[in-house]
């Protein structure tokens, strides 16, 4: 009996450290940051990008993709 509780308090304890970060995600799974408060800011067309990147004095990051198309590789 006594061995036996101390792996229920280890098994409980487990899984509250590992539902806690859980609950915390779920409840900001909803919230969406406003844009001015978001890490990485997307812009549609070069244009877009450059020009802000101009007006905040700023260096672009780049990336490009394309999907698999008639069995030629792309960057995907």
């Amino acid at each position: 009996m006594l061995t036996v509780m101390p792996i229920s308090i280890r098994t409980l304890l487990c899984c509250a450290v590992l539902a806690a970060p859980a609950r915390s995600w779920r409840q900001g799974e909803d919230a969406t940051p406003a844009p001015e408060q978001a890490a990485i800011a997307w812009y549609g067309t070069w244009e877009q990008g450059l020009a802000e990147a101009r007006r905040l004095r700023l260096p672009i990051l780049l990336q490009s993709a394309a999907p698999r198309c008639s069995e030629v590789p792309g960057m995907w």
